[in-house]
């Protein structure tokens, strides 16, 4: 191998990191917003299983039952 090819692999893998790294970062922030999805839609299922909770209350109460 001659120093030109040297050279030329040497820059090849400059090329191949910076890509390599770009790829880091936006794996990273897919899986940052991946999080943060999966934390609203929990926030999200809790609130409608209150409210749930709540309308079945109410309707023990009109049908006479006891609550808790």
């Amino acid at each position: 191998m001659n120093d030109r090819d040297i050279q030329t692999d040497r820059d090849w893998l400059m090329f191949i990191e910076k890509d390599i790294d770009v790829l880091d970062q936006q794996i990273y922030h897919a899986t940052w917003t991946i999080k943060q999805s999966q934390t609203a839609l929990e926030r999200l299922s809790a609130a409608r299983d209150s409210l749930l909770t709540q309308a079945q209350e109410i309707l023990d109460r009109l049908d006479g039952k006891p609550t808790a």
